[in-house]
């Protein structure tokens, strides 16, 4: 059985894949960057999530529930989303798919520091996805 969790998904090639485990969450915003991120040669829309509910966890053992992952999500090219996901607010719910990187992986960023998070990154087509507010991006 195929596992995207494991495996760079066949159907995109690209070396942003790290092959990390494919989480699926629900959780509340608990914090939004205001000013996109401009790393690994791409826009990123960065924000905060508290994971109230884990959907899927492909590839991964740990307990997500109540953990504080940072969300990576790409931009304004052909490997992301067209623009940013408009009127994301602090305190609202939201549900985010991608690969899962354990805070143990996960390298400092100018957002994703003191402490680093855990992130969750690739949330774009052809892994992952953003629902907020009735919308679905990807």
């Amino acid at each position: 059985m195929s596992n995207r969790a494991t495996q760079t998904a066949p159907q995109h090639p690209s070396a942003q894949s790290l092959g990390a485990p494919l989480a699926c969450v629900q959780g509340t915003i608990s914090k939004v960057f205001l000013s996109p991120e401009f790393h690994n040669n791409a826009n990123h829309q960065h924000f905060v999530v508290r994971i109230d509910k884990v959907l899927k966890f492909e590839g991964g053992t740990q307990n997500l529930i109540g953990t504080e992952v940072f969300v990576a999500v790409r931009f304004g090219d052909s490997e992301g989303l067209a623009q940013q996901i408009p009127g994301l607010q602090a305190g609202q719910p939201i549900e985010v798919q991608g690969e899962y990187i354990s805070d143990a992986s996960a390298y400092p960023t100018e957002d994703n520091s003191n402490p680093v998070l855990p992130v969750l990154h690739f949330t774009h087509h052809p892994v992952g996805y953003v629902k907020y507010q009735g919308q679905s991006y990807s």
